[in-house]
């Protein structure tokens, strides 16, 4: 079960050791973009220029003096287009042949590594686009040696170890001081994006809601940087968030399928250094069947992975508690449901209280992920007005909230594989969003940034005087204009954030984050699930711990 990540070493390129000479490591990988700079590293492969034309232009493993060099093109760095996933993806690709190749010490060199490099993508003009290259190489390598929880747990039971890397070697030029804020952030990272992906990965039995906070207990159980809070009573629950409960209402005659609602509180060490005030809600459906308007014609398949929402806010949490940041304090939450359908499923038409006393019309009950959130995202609206009104001195510093689902089809038709931000005023004001995209832009976990607008509070609005919002309607946000933004109007509304706006007395800023699109990858095996990818664990850290 264990995800212990290998030991990571950084190198100055002038104490690497010789490409293909003695060392403690038991193969070389080589980046490159320009496939010419590959003689200046490694200048026995000129005999293969020779010989081929075609040399150097895919991923090749070689053999020289009893050595081996696995050599791996980047593809272009400085068209319009170009980002730093070309090392994520390089570093992906090289990983997983690298570890077929029996390799598990490899020595990681750039034959050209980029230099200053500004394309434009950045609203921060002033920053290199591969700023976080060598992080991101990393991330990539041990991305690729990354396997399930329950495939882990499976090699343990047959006794079949799984190919790891037991050591990672970057040469890179960096001062010493550097070398060790890069290893911290690599880990870091790469350890909430594991706990991301444990919980989000596995079938909706292995991380039914008792078993996920079972595991969080374990992962977070010698962490005194973090407090953890579990709520496990039906009742207690059903009076804090009704509209979740509604939802969950069909799965409360399986008791391994109850709910459970998951805190996390995390207080800058010095409280007079806090610049901002966070508090996330992460969707955590664990499976969704659509309730009573059940997804049929195979769209059920893969809803195991509606939670990766809250698997990533799990995530965030646990890359926060070991980079201890002073700068900010965090709240979170997880709601952690099942979408159930049976005899008391929750069904459209009926109206619901929620926490905030607003009364919700339900129109579709597989829009089940705004239910889930919304009483979460009020309860921590309360948590920030009424640190607003107190004598602490981080009260001065903004609020932001955010909620971060696998929410909807329309995130994946809009913007196909990338994950999307979208503020309301105090929020933009403050760049939110931007600071996400940004973020993520550097550190490969690329975001598109959406726009909430007048016509996404329009479209809930009550049509009756027996409600006062309306849920959806009764297509799928496919098939509906706005479909991936239209839900962040009516969690506003049901949660009380739309008395908060930018030119209230109290504004609190607001961000929705649709990771439907980044939350797996677009493809898989055959006919087998998607990768889980962990995002947006390295966005937030890049904009929020870095």
């Amino acid at each position: 079960m264990s995800m212990d990540l290998p030991r990571i070493e950084v190198l100055d390129p002038s104490n690497a050791p010789s490409l293909t000479g003695p060392s403690n490591n038991d193969a070389a990988i080589v980046f490159y973009s320009d496939k010419s700079s590959l003689t200046k590293i490694a200048p026995f492969t000129q005999s293969y220029f020779d010989l081929d034309a075609q040399f150097g232009e895919s991923l090749q493993l070689l053999v020289q003096d009893n050595t081996r060099v696995l050599i791996a093109p980047l593809g272009s760095l400085r068209s319009d287009v170009d980002d730093v996933r070309r090392f994520k993806d390089a570093a992906f690709a090289a990983g997983q042949r690298a570890l077929k190749a029996g390799i598990r010490k490899p020595w990681i060199s750039f034959a050209d590594p980029p230099t200053d490099t500004r394309l434009g993508w950045l609203h921060q003009n002033d920053q290199d686009e591969y700023v976080h290259f060598a992080e991101v190489t990393l991330l990539g390598l041990l991305e690729a040696a990354y396997e399930p929880i329950d495939a882990r747990e499976h090699a343990e039971r047959v006794g079949k170890p799984l190919p790891v890397f037991d050591q990672l070697t970057l040469s890179v030029g960096l001062a010493s001081a550097e070398q060790t804020t890069l290893i911290e952030r690599v880990v870091a990272i790469e350890t909430g994006r594991r706990v991301a992906k444990d919980i989000g990965s596995p079938d909706p039995e292995r991380m039914c809601p008792g078993r996920i906070v079972d595991y969080l207990n374990t992962v977070f159980k010698d962490d005194s940087s973090v407090k953890m809070t579990v709520i496990d009573d039906v009742d207690a629950i059903q009076r804090a968030y009704p509209l979740a409960h509604a939802v969950t209402r069909a799965s409360l005659k399986v008791p391994r399928h109850h709910p459970r609602f998951v805190h996390f509180e995390y207080q800058s060490p010095d409280q007079s250094k806090v610049k901002e005030n966070l508090y996330f809600v992460g969707k955590g459906v664990t499976y969704d069947t659509g309730g009573a308007d059940i997804k049929c014609s195979g769209h059920m398949r893969g809803m195991s992975r509606d939670k990766c929402g809250a698997a990533a806010v799990a995530g965030f949490i646990k890359t926060l508690s070991m980079l201890k940041p002073e700068s900010v304090n965090v709240h979170a939450g997880l709601a952690l449901v099942r979408n159930s359908v049976g005899s008391d499923s929750y069904v459209s038409d009926e109206v619901i209280y929620s926490r905030n006393g607003t009364r919700v019309l339900v129109g579709n009950t597989d829009a089940e992920g705004r239910m889930v959130m919304t009483d979460l995202l009020c309860e921590f609206k309360e948590r920030a007005v009424a640190h607003l009104a107190s004598s602490e001195p981080s009260a001065k510093a903004p609020h932001f909230l955010f909620t971060v689902a696998t929410l909807t089809g329309h995130a994946l038709r809009a913007y196909d594989g990338y994950a999307i931000a979208m503020d309301n005023g105090f929020a933009r004001k403050h760049k939110m969003s931007q600071r996400i995209h940004d973020a993520g832009h550097v550190l490969a976990d690329p975001f598109e940034i959406s726009t909430f607008r007048r016509e996404d509070i329009e479209v809930v609005q009550p049509g009756r005087a027996c409600e006062d919002v309306v849920q959806a309607n009764d297509k799928a946000s496919t098939m509906t204009n706005r479909g991936h933004q239209y839900p962040a109007g009516f969690m506003l509304i049901a949660s009380g954030l739309d008395k908060h706006t930018l030119g209230d007395a109290q504004p609190l800023g607001y961000t929705h984050l649709d990771v439907a699109g980044s939350a797996e990858t677009m493809s898989a095996v055959g006919w087998s699930l998607t990768r889980t990818t962990g995002s947006p664990v390295p966005a937030l850290a890049g904009a929020f711990l870095l």
